[in-house]
Formats: structure tokens, C-alpha cells, sequence
């Protein structure tokens, strides 16, 4: 973008924030107010991520997923019913085995 679209862009978004102070302060103090809220709901959320990988990241790089015998359980219970659409349909199943070959390493 050049500069001298993105002054023509303000100079007219000044001239119509103005018209509508005028015609209507009620909508454009709403608006102000909408805008505000939403700017500071944003840079709460930006600051809360850069303090968080501040002084957790070290925490999270560190720490393991745990697998409990319940999820490794629901895990094959999971992969037993893919095992099984693939079965169920012929053409799926060949599609499947030519992606397997594709992907492995020559």
C-alpha cells in the first residue's frame, strides 16, 4: 500500500467519524466505546500469551504427556473402528494402501 492511499484512507475516515459525531452522537459514542472494548480485550489476550511463554515455556518444554491405560484403551478401541470403514469399503481401502506406499522412504 502506498502512503498517500493509506493518508487519503484516514483523511476519510476522519471526514466520516465527523459527519457521524454530528448527525448521530448517541451511535458514534457507541461505536468509540465498541472500539475501545475490543482493543483492550486484544491487547489483554496479547499481553496474557507473552507472559505466559515468558514464565511457562521452560515449564512446558519440560513437561511429558502422561498416558493413563484409559486412553491408551479408548486409543485402540479408536483405531479398531477405523481398521474396520477402511475394511468396509474396497475402494477406500485401496486408496489407503497406495498413500501407505507413497509415504514410505525409498
Amino acid at each position: 500500500m502506498k502512503l498517500s492511499g493509506f493518508l487519503i484512507g484516514g483523511l476519510a475516515g476522519m471526514a466520516a467519524a465527523a459527519y457521524i459525531a454530528k448527525k448521530r452522537p448517541g451511535m458514534f459514542a457507541w461505536a468509540s466505546s465498541a472500539a475501545g472494548t475490543a482493543v483492550n480485550g486484544m491487547t489483554k489476550r496479547a499481553m496474557g500469551a507473552v507472559i505466559s511463554r515468558k514464565f511457562c515455556g521452560d515449564m512446558v518444554q519440560h513437561a511429558a504427556p502422561k498416558h493413563s491405560d484409559a486412553s491408551a484403551k479408548g486409543s485402540g478401541n479408536a483405531w479398531g473402528q477405523i481398521e474396520l470403514l477402511l475394511n468396509s469399503d474396497p475402494g477406500v481401502k485401496e486408496q489407503v494402501d497406495q498413500i501407505k506406499a507413497e509415504a514410505k522412504p525409498h
